[in-house]
């Protein structure tokens, strides 16, 4: 008799915690289907340069579908990049966050980021994939010199 009662235990031991987990994930699923955001990565892009900043390619594309302009500086808030709330242009949000397919996938799309813009992009990032492509985009005259600034 105490067998069973020792399987008994265990089975609800054992089976317990999978349960729980599952009607928890049912719970944030339906929650997620109500709301229409995702209760665990609810923040999204308020903007061009913050989408490139997340480095969200499908955002980046609907934002420029909906008409913002490619080149146009935005801000990025604040713990995206860096601590503080910047503006930066879409290249330069996309090359602080060291991607190199959403810089080129900005290129594909239009960018063509006036030489200035073009420079801080370029030494904004340490990354060399990205510095590739802001080469393979570079406007004529600019200088590759970051100890400029």
């Amino acid at each position: 008799m105490d067998r069973v009662a020792a399987s008994s235990r265990l089975w609800l031991v054992v089976s317990v915690p999978p349960v729980i987990t599952a009607l928890a994930w049912i719970g944030t699923l339906a929650l997620t289907a109500m709301t229409g955001t995702h209760p665990i990565w609810a923040t999204t892009a308020s903007n061009l340069a913050e989408a490139a900043a997340y480095r969200d390619g499908g955002a980046v594309v609907r934002f420029v579908e909906a008409g913002q302009q490619i080149g146009q500086p935005a801000e990025v808030r604040g713990g995206v990049i860096q601590p503080e709330t910047t503006t930066l242009t879409p290249v330069e949000a996309a090359a602080a966050a060291r991607d190199e397919t959403v810089v080129q996938l900005l290129f594909d799309l239009g960018a063509s980021p006036d030489p200035a813009g073009w420079h801080r992009a370029f030494c904004i990032s340490d990354a060399s994939r990205v510095r590739e492509v802001l080469k393979a985009h570079r406007p004529l005259g600019v200088v590759e010199d970051c100890a400029q600034q």
